[in-house]
Protein backbone atom coordinates (compact mmCIF):
# COMPACT_ATOMS: atom_id res chain seq x y z
CA UNK A 1 0.00 0.00 0.00
CA UNK A 2 1.44 3.35 -0.99
CA UNK A 3 1.94 6.09 1.59
CA UNK A 4 -0.29 9.12 1.34
CA UNK A 5 2.63 11.35 2.29
CA UNK A 6 4.95 10.76 -0.60
CA UNK A 7 7.20 13.66 -1.55
CA UNK A 8 6.65 14.59 -5.21
CA UNK A 9 9.62 13.93 -7.44
CA UNK A 10 11.33 17.07 -8.65
CA UNK A 11 14.38 16.61 -10.83
CA UNK A 12 17.32 18.73 -9.72
CA UNK A 13 17.96 21.74 -11.88
CA UNK A 14 21.54 22.59 -12.83
CA UNK A 15 22.71 25.93 -11.53
CA UNK A 16 22.53 28.76 -14.02
CA UNK A 17 25.95 29.53 -15.48
CA UNK A 18 27.50 32.59 -13.87
CA UNK A 19 29.70 35.28 -15.37
CA UNK A 20 32.66 33.89 -13.38
CA UNK A 21 32.05 30.34 -14.66
CA UNK A 22 31.90 31.52 -18.24
CA UNK A 23 35.11 33.49 -17.80
CA UNK A 24 37.00 30.52 -16.31
CA UNK A 25 35.83 28.19 -19.07
CA UNK A 26 36.67 30.70 -21.79
CA UNK A 27 40.15 31.43 -20.44
CA UNK A 28 40.93 27.72 -20.27
CA UNK A 29 40.88 27.69 -24.07
CA UNK A 30 41.98 31.24 -24.85
CA UNK A 31 43.46 33.11 -21.82
CA UNK A 32 44.24 36.40 -23.53
CA UNK A 33 40.99 36.45 -25.46
CA UNK A 34 39.10 35.53 -22.30
CA UNK A 35 40.39 38.57 -20.50
CA UNK A 36 39.56 40.80 -23.43
CA UNK A 37 36.09 39.30 -23.58
CA UNK A 38 35.57 39.87 -19.85
CA UNK A 39 36.68 43.50 -20.11
CA UNK A 40 34.33 44.09 -23.03
CA UNK A 41 31.39 42.60 -21.10
CA UNK A 42 32.16 44.70 -18.01
CA UNK A 43 32.44 47.88 -20.08
CA UNK A 44 29.14 47.12 -21.78
CA UNK A 45 27.37 46.52 -18.46
CA UNK A 46 28.95 49.67 -16.98
CA UNK A 47 27.74 51.67 -19.97
CA UNK A 48 24.23 50.30 -19.58
CA UNK A 49 24.11 51.48 -15.96
CA UNK A 50 26.07 54.65 -16.75
CA UNK A 51 28.88 53.72 -14.39
CA UNK A 52 32.21 55.45 -14.82
CA UNK A 53 35.44 55.45 -12.83
CA UNK A 54 36.86 58.91 -12.17
CA UNK A 55 39.92 60.20 -10.36
CA UNK A 56 38.54 62.32 -7.52
CA UNK A 57 39.52 63.75 -4.16
CA UNK A 58 37.50 62.31 -1.27
CA UNK A 59 36.97 63.65 2.25
CA UNK A 60 35.45 61.39 4.89
CA UNK A 61 34.51 62.79 8.31
CA UNK A 62 33.14 61.22 11.47
CA UNK A 63 32.23 62.61 14.88
CA UNK A 64 34.26 61.29 17.81
CA UNK A 65 32.15 59.55 20.51
CA UNK A 66 28.85 60.61 18.95
CA UNK A 67 26.92 58.03 20.98
CA UNK A 68 28.32 59.46 24.24
CA UNK A 69 27.34 63.01 23.24
CA UNK A 70 23.89 61.76 22.28
CA UNK A 71 23.48 60.04 25.67
CA UNK A 72 24.45 63.22 27.53
CA UNK A 73 22.06 65.48 25.61
CA UNK A 74 20.31 63.91 22.61
CA UNK A 75 18.24 66.91 21.52
CA UNK A 76 21.01 69.43 22.16
CA UNK A 77 23.53 67.36 20.20
CA UNK A 78 21.23 67.08 17.18
CA UNK A 79 20.49 70.82 17.25
CA UNK A 80 24.18 71.73 17.52
CA UNK A 81 25.10 69.39 14.67
CA UNK A 82 22.35 70.83 12.49
CA UNK A 83 23.60 74.34 13.24
CA UNK A 84 27.21 73.36 12.45
CA UNK A 85 26.14 71.95 9.10
CA UNK A 86 24.32 75.16 8.25
CA UNK A 87 26.98 77.58 9.51
CA UNK A 88 30.25 75.74 8.93
CA UNK A 89 30.17 72.44 7.03
CA UNK A 90 27.96 73.29 4.06
CA UNK A 91 29.40 76.82 3.48
CA UNK A 92 32.94 75.39 3.55
CA UNK A 93 31.99 72.66 1.07
CA UNK A 94 30.43 75.23 -1.27
CA UNK A 95 33.42 77.57 -0.91
CA UNK A 96 35.82 74.88 -2.10
CA UNK A 97 33.45 73.49 -4.76
CA UNK A 98 32.85 70.15 -3.13
CA UNK A 99 29.81 67.90 -3.24
CA UNK A 100 28.28 66.42 -0.10
CA UNK A 101 27.30 63.04 -1.52
CA UNK A 102 26.50 61.00 1.60
CA UNK A 103 25.57 61.62 5.22
CA UNK A 104 24.90 59.09 7.95
CA UNK A 105 23.98 61.03 11.06
CA UNK A 106 27.48 61.64 12.40
CA UNK A 107 29.51 61.21 9.19
CA UNK A 108 29.94 62.92 5.82
CA UNK A 109 31.36 61.83 2.47
CA UNK A 110 32.44 64.74 0.29
CA UNK A 111 33.95 64.62 -3.20
CA UNK A 112 36.04 67.21 -5.05
CA UNK A 113 37.55 67.55 -8.49
CA UNK A 114 40.64 69.15 -6.91
CA UNK A 115 42.72 67.57 -4.15
CA UNK A 116 43.96 71.02 -3.16
CA UNK A 117 40.38 72.20 -2.63
CA UNK A 118 39.57 69.03 -0.70
CA UNK A 119 42.42 69.50 1.76
CA UNK A 120 41.66 73.20 2.19
CA UNK A 121 38.01 72.40 2.91
CA UNK A 122 38.96 69.78 5.53
CA UNK A 123 41.38 72.18 7.24
CA UNK A 124 38.80 74.99 7.21
CA UNK A 125 36.17 72.75 8.84
CA UNK A 126 38.53 71.58 11.58
CA UNK A 127 39.73 75.14 12.23
CA UNK A 128 36.17 76.46 12.49
CA UNK A 129 35.13 73.57 14.72
CA UNK A 130 38.00 74.27 17.12
CA UNK A 131 36.77 77.85 17.52
CA UNK A 132 33.19 76.61 18.01
CA UNK A 133 34.31 74.26 20.80
CA UNK A 134 36.02 76.99 22.83
CA UNK A 135 32.73 77.91 24.53
CA UNK A 136 31.83 74.32 25.47
CA UNK A 137 32.97 72.16 28.34
CA UNK A 138 35.46 69.48 27.31
CA UNK A 139 32.95 66.62 27.62
CA UNK A 140 30.45 68.46 25.36
CA UNK A 141 32.79 69.35 22.52
CA UNK A 142 32.06 68.03 19.03
CA UNK A 143 35.30 66.66 17.61
CA UNK A 144 35.88 65.31 14.12
CA UNK A 145 38.19 62.77 12.59
CA UNK A 146 38.88 63.52 8.92
CA UNK A 147 40.46 61.41 6.19
CA UNK A 148 41.45 62.65 2.71
CA UNK A 149 42.64 60.70 -0.33
CA UNK A 150 42.97 61.03 -4.09
CA UNK A 151 41.85 57.93 -5.97
CA UNK A 152 39.42 56.23 -8.32
CA UNK A 153 35.72 56.65 -7.48
CA UNK A 154 32.69 54.98 -9.05
CA UNK A 155 29.32 56.67 -8.51
CA UNK A 156 26.27 54.41 -8.55
CA UNK A 157 23.25 56.55 -7.78
CA UNK A 158 23.70 57.60 -4.16
CA UNK A 159 26.42 55.00 -3.53
CA UNK A 160 30.11 55.60 -4.04
CA UNK A 161 32.77 52.93 -4.44
CA UNK A 162 36.47 52.75 -5.20
CA UNK A 163 39.93 53.03 -3.71
CA UNK A 164 39.55 56.75 -3.03
CA UNK A 165 36.49 56.20 -0.84
CA UNK A 166 37.94 53.21 1.00
CA UNK A 167 41.29 54.82 1.79
CA UNK A 168 39.69 58.12 2.91
CA UNK A 169 37.38 56.20 5.28
CA UNK A 170 40.27 54.14 6.69
CA UNK A 171 42.44 57.24 7.19
CA UNK A 172 39.55 58.87 9.02
CA UNK A 173 39.31 55.92 11.39
CA UNK A 174 42.98 56.27 12.47
CA UNK A 175 43.02 60.08 12.52
CA UNK A 176 43.56 61.77 15.91
CA UNK A 177 40.57 63.93 16.94
CA UNK A 178 40.92 67.47 15.59
CA UNK A 179 43.38 66.49 12.87
CA UNK A 180 43.16 65.91 9.12
CA UNK A 181 44.74 62.60 8.06
CA UNK A 182 45.85 62.65 4.42
CA UNK A 183 47.53 60.15 2.11
CA UNK A 184 50.90 60.73 0.47
CA UNK A 185 49.11 61.62 -2.78
CA UNK A 186 47.12 64.35 -1.01
CA UNK A 187 50.17 65.55 0.92
CA UNK A 188 52.39 65.95 -2.13
CA UNK A 189 49.75 67.82 -4.13
CA UNK A 190 48.35 70.09 -1.43
CA UNK A 191 49.00 69.29 2.22
CA UNK A 192 52.60 70.51 2.35
CA UNK A 193 51.75 73.87 0.77
CA UNK A 194 49.25 75.26 3.26
CA UNK A 195 51.65 76.31 6.01
CA UNK A 196 49.75 74.06 8.45
CA UNK A 197 51.76 72.05 11.01
CA UNK A 198 51.85 68.37 10.16
CA UNK A 199 53.48 65.13 11.22
CA UNK A 200 54.20 61.88 9.42
CA UNK A 201 52.50 58.66 10.47
CA UNK A 202 54.61 56.57 8.14
CA UNK A 203 53.21 53.65 6.08
CA UNK A 204 49.97 52.38 7.60
CA UNK A 205 48.43 48.93 7.13
CA UNK A 206 44.77 49.86 6.64
CA UNK A 207 41.87 47.42 6.78
CA UNK A 208 40.89 45.98 3.38
CA UNK A 209 43.64 47.98 1.63
CA UNK A 210 46.18 45.75 -0.12
CA UNK A 211 49.27 47.95 0.19
CA UNK A 212 50.44 50.15 3.09
CA UNK A 213 49.40 53.79 2.73
CA UNK A 214 51.84 56.49 3.76
CA UNK A 215 49.91 59.07 5.78
CA UNK A 216 50.33 62.47 7.39
CA UNK A 217 48.26 64.39 9.97
CA UNK A 218 47.63 68.11 9.49
CA UNK A 219 46.92 70.15 12.63
CA UNK A 220 44.81 73.23 11.69
CA UNK A 221 45.19 74.51 15.24
CA UNK A 222 48.51 73.96 17.03
CA UNK A 223 48.04 71.72 20.05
Amino acid sequence: MFSQHLVPYRPSQPAAPSFADALVEHEAWWPTGGRRWASAVIERIAGRYRLACRLMAVVHTDIVSYSRLFDIDNLGTVVRLKDLRRRLFEPSIRQYRGRLVQTAGDSMLITFDSISQAVRCAVTIQYGLTIHNDVWAEDRRILLRVGVDLGDVIAEGGNFHGDGVIVAARLQSVCPPGGVCISRAAHDRAGNRLGVPYESLGPLALKNVACPVEAFVLWPMTR
